[in-house]
């Protein structure tokens, strides 16, 4: 049973699939179109997480999707001072605040 979510402008699909065993094991396909193209990642849990139902394996790997769709949007704020000072200067400059 595939099913279809949108999630921060991607598509999510679902395709948990069952193997050898009873088992069922998540996994998503994520795409968007951006930047004039196409852009698709294949999302898959660990093959140790496995469920008794496909739905519990589809519920869960739309969740990991929804969390690599987060993580692969996640930037970090960029002060003004990077824009102008050499990537070498800025790890200084860092260093000491952190240090």
């Amino acid at each position: 049973m595939m099913r279809v979510t949108v999630y921060m402008g991607w598509q999510i699909e679902s395709r948990s699939y069952k193997a050898d065993s009873d088992r069922w094991w998540p996994r998503a396909l994520v795409s968007i179109f951006e930047g004039g193209r196409f852009r698709t990642h294949d999302v898959r849990a660990l093959l140790t997480v496995t469920f008794d139902t496909a739905r519990d394996a589809d519920d869960y790997a739309v969740r990991m999707a929804k969390k690599w769709i987060e993580d692969s949007y996640y930037r970090p704020i960029v002060s003004s001072a990077a824009a102008i000072m050499p990537a070498s200067s800025l790890a200084s400059a860092t260093h000491e605040r952190v240090s």
